[in-house]
């Protein structure tokens, strides 16, 4: 089996024409309870007790505040978050204001390392000028990464809305709007069993500090 590692910092395009439709939109709006209502299909996910609802969110909604330490929010397996070989799209918005660690935080992931099948996820981590930044990473069933970057200083407490894409041959991310492209190729099938995961990944890891709102899956 032959690996490749293919890192692009940098990269984003914005999603256009007949793309992923919306498969899981989680508006993040409830205020009690601890079920992550889907808005437009039934990917409901369950919240741990130390994620806090009703946070103030982006332009005057609502959001949930992770604190760090054990705050994760899982959803169930669904064939239809998996992408396999088509265009897809994932993400969510974003706010912090303390540094993640030399490892990362997770924001929104479906799978880890080891998973049969491959699997996506979108972090914030420490770059190496000192703020804190956006990475997609990707890695497909036969073992091959990549990974993109953008962004910097993202931990001023305002709100970054990050995505992650692939679309044709790019593979993408999106921080606020910034646009730019760039082409790769050799990302086969991306299709596990496993949970998405919102804030932290499973079993326990990379915990989120701050507050996520309106996450999304598009495939």
């Amino acid at each position: 089996m032959i690996r490749r590692l293919v890192v692009v910092a940098g990269a984003a395009i914005a999603l256009s024409g007949c793309g992923p439709t919306t498969t899981a939109s989680w508006n993040m709006n409830e205020t009690t309870g601890r079920t992550m209502n889907d808005s437009v299909g039934n990917h409901d996910g369950t919240a741990s007790a130390s994620v806090l609802f009703n946070q103030a969110g982006r332009n005057g909604s609502r959001a949930y505040a992770f604190n760090g330490t054990d705050s994760i929010v899982r959803v169930p397996h669904a064939a239809d978050l998996n992408p396999g070989t088509g265009d897809f799209s994932f993400g969510a918005a974003v706010n912090f204001t303390e540094l993640p660690p030399p490892s990362n935080w997770d924001v929104i992931r479906k799978g880890v390392d080891g998973n049969a099948g491959g699997y996506y996820k979108l972090e914030v981590f420490l770059g190496v000028s000192g703020g804190a930044r956006a990475r997609c990473f990707f890695r497909d069933g036969d073992g091959t990464q990549i990974s993109v970057v953008r962004g910097t200083g993202l931990s001023d407490g305002q709100w970054h809305l990050l995505t992650c894409s692939r679309t044709g041959g790019n593979v993408s991310i999106k921080v606020d709007g910034g646009t730019s492209s760039n082409p790769v190729t050799g990302l086969g099938s991306i299709a596990n069993t496993a949970e998405l995961t919102v804030g932290a990944q499973l079993p326990g890891g990379d915990f989120f500090k701050g507050r996520i709102d309106d996450a999304q899956v598009s495939t």
